[in-house]
């Protein structure tokens, strides 16, 4: 049993070894001295899996010719430990250390370099071009780049914690204004979504998609996916409440907006069309229209500032909604 402990110990060392310097140094470039050592190493590793088997061999000997009972220990240990390590076969990267062992058993642990006459006739075709074409050096890779100092690193960080200013006003407003004031309909949801990228004044901000202002109507509508609203969860006196008083605050946000106050001018309708969520036959989510808000203006501004109790919210504004149920077209 001592002899199959030592085998053991000097199989399981040999290989931690190899498989820490085969998956962390594989491209290093070994000198001599290094190459003989890691190469005696491997050759540790052929001997211990040698004896390994020739352990088992021995203690079947003993058990079946002179009844030595004490070798069925040995033989459970070695059994045991060689299903361990064919089980954790890609767990112990036993491939990676296969291919390393080939090259380090005959001194040569460094990784040939391979060559693709391809890409090296390509890069003289390059080389050649430039040459014919240009009469400066060809370029090549310069001197390896300083690092940062301590204080330029600290100013990076600090500018990329930071969060961006704030634009007042989207990129194409002149543009916008001039079809608004013509009667075509804008869209939003472009500029919109560069304007919140960092910066949100509510949480459902980034949830808003299709936005777009009507002059005909005077309505700012968008549509606002609530992943949190499935079917279940609609059928929820208190996931409806809380939705409503979430809904109610971002149209207070948004009434108050310095970004939507420069399209004033152009609706005092604000309306929402919620979409929730529920999974198809095959797990896929599908949003479906399940709420839709259209509010006047006035109600917020008349309110801006005061305690609102949301359950009331459809008393304010035109509230349609069918416990969960998708909503008809026409609505939308």
């Amino acid at each position: 049993m001592i002899a199959v402990f030592v085998d053991f110990l000097a199989l399981v060392l040999s290989f931690l070894i190899l498989r820490r310097i085969s998956l962390k140094h594989d491209e290093t470039r070994f000198s001599g001295v290094e190459s003989f050592f890691v190469g005696l190493l491997a050759w540790v590793f052929l001997f211990s899996v040698s004896g390994w088997g020739f352990l088992g061999l021995y203690l079947t000997y003993l058990l079946l010719s002179e009844r030595v009972l004490a070798a069925i220990f040995g033989l459970m240990f070695i059994g045991m430990a060689s299903g361990f390590a064919l089980q954790a076969n890609e767990i112990l990267d036993t491939s990676t250390v296969v291919q390393f062992l080939r090259r380090a058993l005959v001194f040569r642990p460094t990784k040939p370099h391979s060559l693709i006459f391809e890409e090296e006739l390509d890069k003289k075709r390059v080389r050649d071009i430039h040459a014919e074409t240009s009469d400066k050096a060809f370029p090549t890779m310069g001197g390896q780049k300083q690092l940062l100092s301590k204080e330029e690193l600290q100013r990076f960080q600090k500018d990329l914690a930071s969060p961006r200013e704030r634009p007042p006003r989207s990129m194409r407003f002149e543009e916008e204004v001039q079809q608004l004031k013509t009667g075509h309909v804008v869209h939003l949801t472009d500029p919109w979504k560069i304007y919140n990228f960092n910066q949100t004044l509510h949480e459902f901000y980034t949830e808003m998609f299709e936005l777009e202002i009507d002059p005909a109507t005077r309505t700012f509508q968008f549509r606002l996916n609530i992943h949190a609203a499935t079917e279940t969860a609609l059928r929820d006196p208190m996931f409806v409440f809380e939705l409503k008083q979430d809904l109610y605050q971002l149209l207070q946000v948004l009434n108050t907006d310095p970004w939507l106050a420069w399209y004033s001018e152009f609706f005092d309708h604000i309306v929402v069309v919620c979409f929730g969520n529920e999974s198809d036959a095959f797990g896929n989510m599908q949003m479906y229209p399940i709420l839709r808000i259209d509010i006047v203006r006035s109600q917020l501004t008349d309110r801006e500032g005061k305690f609102f109790n949301a359950a009331d919210l459809q008393t304010i504004c035109a509230f349609t909604f069918a416990n969960g149920k998708p909503l008809p077209e026409e609505l939308l």
